[in-house]
């Protein structure tokens, strides 16, 4: 007989799987899984899917210790030799940070697919069924060696590390910081862009726990140092401050930072904007520059989720303050 290649399909939850609830108001989970795989067309006589009822939770309800969890059982699967990719369907809510943990942690080559909808199950237009289709068929690609996890959704593929959510309610909701796709859906084929041919430089970080007492801030006009000393004062060992521009904050929050940096809590500086990244430009108190010459690390061009996702699993590896540095400009 033929070998059977498996692709493990692994439900976390999201609209995805959502449905309404007589006599409440709008979707909540729904016990859709089995539902929605048996729509399923079959992909290939020798290809067999393998669900995996990893949980039924809206991706708000996801911690970082879910996020890492899945990512070490996502692993742990794609180790056995029968399965040849892994799709992960999950809410589109925080689907970027789980993603880019299952980016960093997991050390295979081998196709991770994150996906989910935009519509929930029963609603007209469910665009469900059509991304769990093009994930299992990225699965068969395969993908880029180096690619690691990616996005599928809306007809096309996205790193892990680029993938931004940027429309709360179309289908068409993810772009990519900058570095466009790595493939798109073209009929009934997956079709792999050809700035992705050549494997990409990643830098795993594998720890064998994380540290999820990191704090995200952001940056607004006026700022002072108040909420910086409320993360450290409850027992923040990391914090990332999402700046203005190219990474500059207020002044009166820099001596904030600077208690942080001198008790030994890292501080990582992000921007807001979704294109362009951390430069240290300004050498003004506050400025990129500046910040960067009292110690403050930069995340260049990851978004603030995604750098505290990274500090997180940096923290379980070390707390030496150059080592951390090290894994972020590692990026």
């Amino acid at each position: 007989m033929p070998k059977v290649s498996e692709i493990a399909v692994f439900f976390t939850g999201g609209t995805i799987g959502m449905s309404p609830v007589a006599g409440a108001p709008g979707v909540a989970p729904g016990g859709n899984f089995d539902q929605l795989l048996k729509q399923l067309v079959p992909q290939g006589e020798n290809i067999a899917l393998r669900p995996v009822l990893w949980s039924d939770k809206p991706s708000p309800h996801m911690t970082p210790s879910d996020m890492f969890q899945l990512a070490r059982d996502v692993e742990a699967t794609l180790n056995e030799e029968s399965v040849i990719g892994a799709i992960v369907l999950h809410g589109t809510d925080t689907l970027v940070e789980t993603a880019y943990m299952c980016d960093l942690v997991i050390d295979s080559d081998k196709p991770i697919i994150l996906t989910g909808s935009m519509r929930y199950y029963s609603e007209s237009g469910y665009d469900g069924i059509r991304n769990l289709t093009n994930g299992i068929r990225a699965c068969m690609l395969p993908l880029p060696s180096g690619v690691g996890a990616c996005i599928l959704m809306t007809d096309r593929i996205f790193s892990a590390r680029e993938a931004v959510k940027v429309n709360s309610l179309n289908v068409d909701a993810f772009e990519s910081r900058e570095a466009g796709v790595v493939g798109y859906v073209a009929g009934e084929s997956v079709v792999l862009a050809r700035r992705h041919s050549t494997p990409n430089r990643r830098r795993k970080i594998s720890p064998e726990s994380i540290d999820a007492h990191v704090a995200l801030i952001t940056a607004y006009t006026g700022m002072d140092r108040s909420f910086i000393d409320h993360a450290k004062s409850v027992g923040m060992k990391g914090i990332v401050i999402e700046g203005f521009g190219a990474g500059n904050i207020p002044p009166a929050a820099v001596s904030g930072i600077e208690d942080c940096l001198n008790e030994g809590v890292p501080v990582v500086l992000a921007t807001r904007c979704i294109e362009g990244g951390v430069w240290p430009i300004y050498g003004y108190p506050g400025g990129g520059a500046d910040l960067e010459s009292r110690g403050v690390i930069s995340c260049g061009r990851l978004g603030g989720p995604k750098a505290r996702i990274r500090l997180m699993c940096a923290l379980g590896l070390t707390s030496d303050m150059d080592e951390i540095r090290r894994l972020f400009e590692e990026l």
